[in-house]
């Protein structure tokens, strides 16, 4: 039997199947639209977690300027003890004299060590066996020796030698007293002043 009919459509000629149909577009957009709340839900969320600690901080930095002002108040209304200032003061006093007398006192001791030490060798150097000294006081202002002698003239000759001391150069001795008592030997103070130039005068 022969065909009537002849089938000139191949399977290449057919349109091609579509993936994309309403259905799929329908559940793509659902999801989408899922995500898209999911991610606004968090970020939303997100925001109320910032605004609550934003207040919060808002809240506690109003506390601290509150406190600060009340301190700063109290301070200000605060007054002084009198009795402690003045107790206060007397001590910075007690404190400013303390260190005056330290002072004055490191001065004369390193007068006493610096002064003292020259002056001795000189006056050994100076000394005979006719006077012998049994005081010694001496500053920058002034020198005075105390001693006895064995003779009046034994003094005079022993101050002629004091007097070319490098130690006591620029000094005078002006005032000299004597006294012998019965069956003792001739006692003698010395005291010198320092020798005031015409310069220091003018």
């Amino acid at each position: 039997m022969i065909k009537s009919r002849i089938n000139l459509y191949t399977a290449s000629l057919l349109p091609p199947k579509q993936r994309l149909n309403f259905t799929r577009l329908i559940t793509a957009l659902a999801v989408l639209l899922s995500v898209s709340v999911l991610l606004y839900g968090l970020a939303w969320h997100q925001l109320n977690n910032m605004q609550h600690d934003l207040q919060l901080a808002n809240a506690q930095q109003q506390m601290l300027i509150e406190n600060k002002n009340t301190l700063e108040q109290q301070v200000a209304q605060r007054v002084p003890d009198r009795d402690l200032v003045a107790r206060v003061e007397l001590e910075e006093q007690r404190l400013v004299l303390k260190r005056l007398l330290k002072n004055e006192l490191e001065q004369r001791t390193a007068l006493i060590s610096q002064g003292y030490s020259p002056i001795l060798t000189d006056l050994a150097a100076v000394s005979d066996a006719s006077v012998w000294l049994s005081r010694i006081y001496f500053n920058q202002a002034q020198i005075e020796f105390e001693g006895f002698g064995l003779q009046p003239s034994s003094i005079p000759r022993w101050i002629e030698r004091l007097n070319t001391a490098d130690t006591l150069k620029g000094f005078a001795f002006a005032t000299m007293t004597m006294d012998r008592g019965e069956d003792q030997p001739l006692a003698f103070k010395l005291t010198s002043t320092p020798v005031v130039s015409k310069e220091t005068v003018q």
